[in-house]
């Protein structure tokens, strides 16, 4: 029996199921993988030389001159932190904080290399599939029995609901694969992630909320796909949903956090009265954020300084002081105006669009359309989620990000290279190690 371990396909068919499943569902695991990794896929490749894969990347830049935008986030970032004291230990910090940008490229020449037809991004969207099983689960656990704001295992409610948003987003995405029951998976995992984040109560999730779930009914309707639900799914689904919904709200810090985060905020408005503490405090970090941005609007003030030079303008611009010890202004297009300028703030929105970019070619194609939405889904969840939150600075969020748009930029090299089909190989067929490749029988396949 052949061991499966010794063989390129099913090491990397493993990866990029692992890293979807693993960026919805178990944490900085995710992050760690990425680490092993990026150092196997560079720099002891069994089918191409570090040497080559810094040719490659160069090559690829000049193809595809987008990916330059990746480095350069990641220099002008890290220049940033310099103008700051202690800029040695904020320096060596931003660098570890936003080292995925500077792996992403000859990760990607690495990954094509040791499989070359493999379709990484259905690989991925199959991973969050799985890993969103768990999370609705885990936030009725934390809400009803242990009295949290569902977190799941990030010790960060945002963050959690901001993979469960972009992973129900990449998880709906159809592939040529797919059989009924993959996509009544699909149709599961899609409702989970958003069940989820609504059961964090999370105000500044609506938006983002809204926009996938806007893109997904479009995608539905623009691939006009003939799945069906069958009624015996959809009554469990729906049961489950409002299961979980009922049984969160019902707990007493259930209801505590929706009249705390929604009830009360209305109430307050409607009689005139000032917003919470909660919203009070962004609202001045967005006005302070925007003044210190304007006044210095081309260099900034360094990446670690944002909030602080938005504490400084408090008193001149609200009328009182402010000591705000947050890491970002919660508003990542801000930070990053705040923090490098108007050319940091270029890059920081080139980075999230990139993935429209790269494939906006593909949105006509039906064998390629896959990817565009996968793409659209990416960049929706991540330029919606930055208007209230962070999402570069936290490694969680940028693994996501960046392994995602690295299985994109992977389908573009196998583009350039010649390679018009890939597939996802069968994992059942890897798993028992007899054909380490997932080959299926052409009957099986249809």
């Amino acid at each position: 029996m052949i061991n499966f371990f010794d063989h390129s396909y099913a090491r990397n068919v493993a990866f990029a199921f692992m890293m979807g499943f693993l960026g919805v569902f178990f944490s900085s695991a995710s992050t760690a993988l990425l680490v092993a990794s990026s150092i196997f896929v560079v720099f002891i490749n069994t089918k191409i030389s570090t040497k080559q894969v810094f040719i490659g990347s160069r090559e690829l830049i000049k193809k595809v001159p987008i990916v330059l935008v990746f480095p350069a986030f990641y220099f002008v970032v890290v220049a940033t932190s310099i103008r700051s004291d202690d800029w040695l230990e904020k320096t060596v910090f931003v660098a570890g904080s936003y080292w995925q940008f500077l792996v992403i490229i000859p990760a990607s020449i690495g990954m094509y290399r040791l499989s070359k037809d493999v379709n990484f991004a259905g690989l991925f969207s199959y991973g969050c599939r799985y890993g969103l099983l768990f999370v609705v689960p885990i936030a009725v656990i934390q809400i009803y029995f242990f009295n949290l704001r569902p977190e799941g295992i990030f010790s960060n409610t945002l963050v959690f609901a901001s993979l469960c948003i972009t992973g129900a987003g990449l998880a709906i995405i159809e592939w040529p694969e797919d059989s009924h029951n993959h996509r009544t998976l699909s149709w599961i995992a899609f409702v989970a992630g958003i069940v989820a984040t609504l059961l964090t109560f999370s105000r500044g999730m609506l938006i983002p909320l809204s926009v996938i779930i806007l893109v997904a009914v479009f995608y539905r309707l623009k691939v006009k796909s003939q799945y069906t639900m069958s009624f015996k799914t959809a009554v469990i689904l729906c049961a489950v949903i409002a299961g979980s919904l009922v049984v969160s709200v019902q707990s007493d810090k259930g209801w505590h956090f929706v009249n705390q985060r929604f009830i009360q905020p209305i109430q307050m408005y409607n009689e005139g009265k000032p917003f919470e503490r909660s919203i009070s405090q962004r609202v001045d970090m967005q006005i302070t954020g925007f003044h210190a941005f304007l006044n210095r609007p081309l260099m900034g003030y360094g990446i670690q300084n944002s909030v602080a030079e938005a504490n400084s303008l408090s008193k001149e611009v609200l009328g009182k002081k402010t000591n705000y010890t947050y890491t970002h202004l919660h508003n990542d297009y801000l930070t990053h105006a705040v923090g490098g300028g108007v050319i940091l703030l270029i890059l920081f929105v080139l980075v999230i669009v990139s993935p429209v970019i790269m494939c906006w070619q593909f949105r006509k194609n039906e064998d390629l359309a896959s990817h565009f939405y996968f793409s659209l889904m990416l960049t929706g969840a991540y330029s919606t989620i930055g208007l209230t939150n962070i999402v570069f600075h936290n490694d969680q969020l940028a693994t996501m990000f960046c392994v995602a748009t690295m299985f994109i930029i992977v389908r573009r090299i196998q583009l350039l290279e010649g390679v018009e089909e890939v597939r996802i190989p069968d994992l059942p067929t890897i798993a028992d190690g007899i054909n380490p490749i997932g080959l299926v029988p052409e009957s099986k396949t249809k």
